[in-house]
């Protein structure tokens, strides 16, 4: 794991043999952050939710907690009360990670290759060849596809997540390469670029 792994990352990596993170990777956030999307209008009428709805809601989001949790703790071969004590949606860097269960081994991409030959009975010398699966997409169509719904509704939604990042400072989110961070008023990745580029030309 890079430089964050965390939650869905971590559910991803609990698949793996062996967990190799790097010192200062975040990882953890065992947890659900969960959210209703709502039209203002309807707030306006009635409140979000109705006392049942509420606790339907509520009781999912615990069901769905306990079923990361349960994964995780037998991924690790850990009890659930073990789990319990580094989950409940905590981060961890890789080396408190380390110490806690949560990975195998804190190193970088050749420490993770290294025990993979180890695991294959391949000599440490030996070349081999690494296979990229998955490479993050910045594409505006790929961004736009992955909100749903019309395109009057993905330009609505992505203002309104700028201007959410606008009013907040520091780094917002880094997943799968992609980093949001706000320096000065600007945004440091080359995705908003191109969602503000976009933006200006309707």
């Amino acid at each position: 794991m890079a430089d964050v792994a965390a939650s869905g990352g971590y559910y991803m990596a609990m698949a793996a043999q062996t967990i190799v993170a790097e010192n200062l990777t975040l990882t953890g956030s065992i947890g659900v952050v969960t959210g209703v999307p709502f039209a203002s209008v309807v707030v306006y009428e009635r409140d979000l939710f109705m006392d049942d709805e509420a606790e339907l809601f509520a009781k999912s989001a615990q069901n769905a907690y306990r079923g990361f949790r349960d994964k995780a703790a037998s991924s690790r071969s850990m009890t659930i009360d073990k789990m319990e004590e580094v989950a409940q949606g905590r981060v961890w860097t890789g080396n408190d990670a380390a110490s806690r269960g949560l990975v195998d081994a804190v190193g970088g991409l050749s420490r993770a290759v290294a025990i993979a030959k180890q695991k294959a009975n391949l000599p440490m010398d030996e070349e081999v060849t690494l296979v990229e699966l998955s490479r993050p997409s910045t594409s505006l169509p790929e961004l736009l596809g992955g909100l749903g719904g019309s395109i009057a509704e993905a330009d609505k939604a992505i203002r309104e997540l700028l201007e959410v990042m606008a009013s907040s400072s520091g780094i917002q989110a880094r997943m799968d390469g992609i980093m949001m961070e706000q320096l000065g008023g600007s945004y440091a990745n080359t995705i908003f670029t191109v969602i503000k580029d976009y933006l200006s030309s309707l």
